[in-house]
């Protein structure tokens, strides 16, 4: 699968899979990031529709890993999602 660049929340870079559209409407899809690999609390990657009407929405969480293993794993579980219905 093609990489893209994605940046977390303290303007890292790294690459992941590029996200695929939305698996129930088709529209794109959107990556953003909750805390940073210095937070406490965790850290949070969520996979969301653009589309305003679909409110499809996917958030994984890690406290042991950081933002890049987060994304990966949640891009990998959206991407899989949207595999399953030929897009």
């Amino acid at each position: 699968m093609q990489k893209v660049k994605y940046s977390d929340n303290n303007g890292n870079v790294f690459l992941a899979d590029v996200m695929l559209p939305c698996p129930f409407c088709g529209a794109d899809g959107e990556l953003y990031f909750i805390g940073n690999n210095a937070s406490p609390k965790g850290r949070k990657a969520v996979a969301k529709c653009t589309n305003k009407d679909c409110r499809c929405e996917m958030i994984n969480a890690t406290l042991r890993h950081n933002i890049e293993w987060i994304a990966n794993v949640t891009l990998s579980a959206w991407n899989r999602r949207v595999g399953g219905h030929g897009a």
